[in-house]
């Protein structure tokens, strides 16, 4: 009798605790508000400083083959470029498409990104000894020219969690995590 107890007991505080994260998730997003505005003509406000202040795109590439359901907004399979804004005190992910903002979705969490988080978890290119010595050398060009003023984009990685009832996006931009939740189905 006393060896079924302690099973019976962890199991309990697994599924508390489980449950608790779906609960959780279920105040998140019932709490978060959709965008109300519009922008105009579907232009990111930002877009003109971001282009001109970093030499490539600073936003991570995100593709889902899935439907992504937040609320009354549905985000069908495709391609999107994700941008962090912050629109009237709040924060917001921007789903763009060929160069206009497609969908707004709100961040339910902004939060610190841990410290040393970029490099265990972006992948590492690998080089041949050719790439290696081409890239040496364009450093050196590159270092001794005279530069265009552009930086190097902060950088970003896009994770995405599957949950019972929710998906998790998380969005990692430079200092800051952005977490969007969205629904598993319509209803």
């Amino acid at each position: 009798m006393k060896k079924l107890i302690l099973p019976i007991l962890i199991c309990l505080i697994c599924f508390g605790l489980s449950g608790f994260a779906d609960s959780d998730y279920d105040s998140l997003y019932d709490n978060a508000e959709t965008f109300k505005s519009k922008l105009y003509n579907n232009i990111d406000p930002y877009q003109d400083e971001d282009i001109i202040r970093y030499a490539w795109s600073p936003y991570p590439l995100f593709r889902t083959s899935a439907d992504l359901f937040f609320k009354d907004i549905t985000i069908p399979p495709g391609y999107y470029l994700l941008t962090p804004r912050n629109l009237g005190g709040k924060d917001y992910i921007l789903f763009k498409q060929n160069g206009k903002v497609a969908y707004i979705i709100p961040a339910v969490k902004k939060e610190a990104t841990p410290l040393n988080f970029y490099e265990p978890n972006t992948p590492q290119i690998k080089k041949t000894a050719w790439q290696k010595f081409a890239s040496g050398v364009r450093k050196k060009f590159y270092d001794t020219a005279k530069d265009s003023g552009r930086s190097t984009p902060p950088k970003s990685l896009v994770n995405v969690e599957v949950e019972i009832k929710y998906i998790i996006l998380t969005l990692y931009y430079g200092d800051d995590k952005y977490t969007a939740l969205f629904k598993r189905s319509p209803y």
